[in-house]
């Protein structure tokens, strides 16, 4: 029997996809009981699973209890729930041998019953397959049971029975309502921890099926594709039933003997459809579809609207374009053929047209009858494109090969205006003109020269529909200048006259020379700059820039100074900060010279500061501490460095204060000392006023 129920795994696995507790991933789950339920209108229906391969193995053999609290009853929760035990003796799979004929009538209990008790369970197969039968191949045969037994279970409500994973309460009242809690027993001994699941309703949360939504069907030859939305209900079907009907619907037939699942659902970008493909045994016969949804406690569900079509013969012949005739008036009769044999496959005929050969086509004419086999066309464009289209009652499409149409014309397109252009620094041409609104225009050409005398060069490759045309040119030679004049042509290619001759004048693209310091003095905050300007004609300012020294900061432009401006006083730097200073020059056209070494100087603040003014001290023996006072009115006061020395002693820092702060108490003293204090203000330029000392006697 084990060779039978292996080879049922491996179809069964190539057409499935676990669902429910079975989906996820096994591995990194916390190991607990997960429970669902509905109501019936007379009952509750339990089904549970665990979500680890250890946890299973453990409730397989001590089994599940149920226990039921009566929380609601008429509408009141009651103060003391009623606590029920439903079962008296644990819930486990049934004994190997009262699956024997089980087995025999049905797939997922011979499932089922082969994850338990079977002796081998291997579903390894060669190199192949879908995603998921790679990921159960690399799983090991104990998570392989512990998976196909619970996917067992979640399609066939009495294989879950079976396997101790299901329960129906018939002990229930309409007028109350109900905390199930479901556990696995463990003995007291056993470490290992399954958290314990729930779920609360009663009879009055009964609610119908409801029935699958969208489903739709579209035909094809000898092939009905049906599909329909499976997201929506997903809570509630897991699988389907599909039933055709060949006789206008008085009697429906099951496609398959087993229901649908959904295939392959994947995990990102999930769809929200599911879908079946069924063969017809004809075409042109009307065939109707319905479906019904199974729910997990193994209820079907209503029935989803009837789907109903027929198969269609495919569309095989094409058409094709014969002739042309011009008359008279400038209209044009167009002339095609259709073999008589396709003649039952075809619809109609749709005439599409182009502006090229493999240009974008269309529709010109659509439903033509399809015995027609001429057109007429009135008002033609310079030149056309056409295809003549079979449309097959399936939907199906034949083109034949195009066919031009060109009418008599030799007027020509105006003559463009209005040409402008610029020349960038690059050489970059952008050139601009009035666009043509003639009926058949087709494009224009670019021509170029050196020289105003020279011959002009055509530099477009074919005509451009665009009144904008970019190229390049070489800013490196002798000639200062380029011209360029352009002409318009239409469809047949007649041309115009030629556009006025444009002038441009070609870029400078030499830089001028760098300017060079000369001087420079820092004094009393301020730094003062002195260079030599640029000695280019077209020089046309200076540029100064500064960063601080060591900030890894970006350099700043500080002032922009024209020629023949040669110094700079700099205020604005912080007093005993080091700048870097550079310069730089700029043309007429934009071009910068190569900016100079730059300068490394130090601001410096050589205003003196007075002396602290008053500082004072005074000595407490009694509670065992010195207090200094002192008061200092400059500004920019940073802080404050108190020294501190016992006689004989060399004075060192002791304390440093804030700016505001205009006293303290020493209390860490020797009895019959003599100590000094020097105390000296600080400022946020970096300058440092006198040091002011007092001594005392401690």
């Amino acid at each position: 029997m084990n060779k039978k129920i292996n080879s049922l795994l491996i179809v069964v696995l190539l057409l499935v996809n676990i669902n429910l507790i079975a989906q996820k991933a096994i591995g990194n789950q916390l190991p607990e009981v997960k429970v669902i339920a509905t109501a019936t209108k007379k009952s509750i229906m339990l089904r549970w699973g665990v979500t680890t391969p250890t946890a299973w193995k453990y409730a397989n053999k001590y089994g599940y209890t149920i226990e039921r609290k009566t929380i609601v009853r008429d509408k009141q929760v009651l103060p003391n729930p009623e606590v029920k035990q439903l079962v008296t003796v644990p819930l486990k799979p049934k004994p190997m041998m009262e699956w024997k004929e089980f087995t025999e009538k049905n797939n997922n209990a011979a499932i089922a019953a082969q994850a338990l008790y079977g002796e081998q369970f291997d579903v390894n197969m060669n190199e192949g397959g879908n995603g998921v039968i790679s990921i159960i191949n690399q799983a090991q045969a104990f998570e392989q049971r512990f998976t196909f037994a619970l996917y067992a279970a979640d399609q066939d409500f009495e294989v879950a029975k079976f396997s101790g994973l299901a329960f129906i309460d018939t002990s229930v009242k309409a007028n109350e309502r109900y905390l199930y809690s479901i556990k696995v027993v463990l003995p007291k001994e056993k470490k290992y921890k399954i958290k314990s699941g729930g779920v609360f309703l009663g009879l009055m949360d009964y609610k119908p099926l409801p029935k699958p939504q969208e489903f739709v069907g579209v035909f094809k030859n000898k092939t009905a594709i049906l599909s329909w939305n499976f997201a929506i209900l997903k809570r509630y079907y897991t699988n389907y039933i599909i039933e055709k009907s060949d006789n206008g619907g008085e009697k429906f037939k099951s496609l398959s003997s087993t229901p649908i699942v959904n295939m392959g659902e994947r995990e990102k970008n999930p769809s929200n459809r599911m879908m079946y493909v069924d063969s017809l045994f004809q075409n042109n016969k009307e065939y109707k579809y319905r479906i019904k949804g199974i729910s997990p406690f193994g209820i079907q569900g209503p029935y989803s609207n009837i789907v109903a079509g027929k198969g269609i013969t495919p569309l095989v012949h094409t058409p094709f374009l014969t002739d042309l005739s011009f008359q008279d008036n400038g209209d044009v009769i167009l002339n095609w053929k259709f073999p008589s044999e396709g003649i039952n496959t075809l619809k109609s005929f749709e005439l599409v047209r182009a502006n090229k050969p493999k240009g974008v086509y269309l529709t010109v004419k659509k439903q033509i009858v399809k015995n027609q086999r001429a057109i007429r066309l009135s008002r033609l464009q310079p030149i056309s494109y056409y295809k003549i289209v079979g449309i097959g009652y399936d939907g199906s499409r034949r083109e034949s090969f195009p066919k031009m149409v060109q009418p008599d014309d030799s007027t020509p397109p105006a003559t463009p205006t209005l040409l402008s252009g610029t020349i960038d620094s690059l050489g970059v041409v952008k050139l601009n003109w009035k666009q043509n609104t003639e009926v058949d225009f087709l494009g224009y050409r670019v021509f170029k020269a050196n020289l105003k005398t020279d011959e002009f060069t055509q530099i477009t490759f074919e005509p451009t529909p665009f009144s904008n045309f970019i190229d390049t040119v070489n800013i490196k030679t002798l000639n200062k200048k380029i011209y360029y004049k352009i002409q318009s042509f239409d469809k047949r290619y007649n041309p115009s006259g030629f556009s006025d001759v444009l002038e441009l004048d070609r870029p400078d693209i030499v830089p001028p020379t760098s300017p060079v310091f000369s001087s420079f003095k820092t004094d009393k905050g301020k730094v003062n700059l002195n260079w030599i300007t640029s000695t280019s004609k077209d020089a046309k300012v200076t540029m100064l820039y500064r960063k601080e020294h060591g900030a890894g900061l970006q350099w700043q432009l500080i002032a922009e100074l024209p020629l023949p401006q040669n110094k700079y006083v700099d205020a604005t730097g912080i007093a005993s900060k080091t700048y870097l200073y550079t310069i730089l020059t700029v043309d007429n056209s934009g071009l910068e010279s190569e900016p100079v070494t730059p300068l490394k100087i130090k601001v410096l603040d050589n205003l003196s500061k007075p002396s602290i003014d008053k500082f004072t001290g005074e000595v407490n023996r009694e509670q065992k501490f010195i207090q200094l006072n002192w008061n200092y009115k400059q500004v920019n006061v940073s802080e404050f460095v108190l020294y501190k020395a016992s006689e004989g002693k060399r004075p060192t820092m002791y304390k440093v204060f804030k700016s505001k702060t205009k006293k303290f108490r020493d209390k860490n003293l020797l009895i019959n000392t003599k100590y000094t204090y020097i105390l000296q203000a600080v400022f946020t330029s970096g300058v440092k006023s006198p040091l002011k000392k007092i001594e005392l006697n401690y």
